[in-house]
C-alpha cells in the first residue's frame, strides 16, 4: 500500500520533533558539563600543542626521491 503525502510529512515532522526534544538537549547538557575542545585558557600550561602518544604515531613521510635521469 503506497504511503500518502500527508503520512510522509507527518513522519518528517515527528522525526524533527524527536530530534529537537531528545538530541538537542542532550548535546547542550554535555557541552554544559565539559568542553570537548578544551578551549579554556590555562596559565600554567607552556604549550597547547598535544604531542602524539604511544606507538600509533607514525613519523612524517620522507620526501620523494627525484626521478632518475634518462
Amino acid at each position: 500500500m503506497p504511503r500518502s503525502r500527508w503520512t510522509e510529512r507527518l513522519r518528517h515532522l515527528a522525526l524533527a520533533a524527536l530530534y529537537f526534544a531528545v538530541v538537542t538537549p542532550a548535546g547542550l547538557c554535555v557541552r554544559a558539563v565539559r568542553d570537548p575542545l578544551r578551549r579554556s585558557w590555562d596559565d600554567r600550561r607552556t604549550s597547547y600543542l598535544d604531542r602524539p602518544a604511544g606507538p600509533h604515531h607514525r613519523p612524517a613521510r620522507p620526501a620523494p626521491s627525484p626521478p632518475d635521469p634518462p
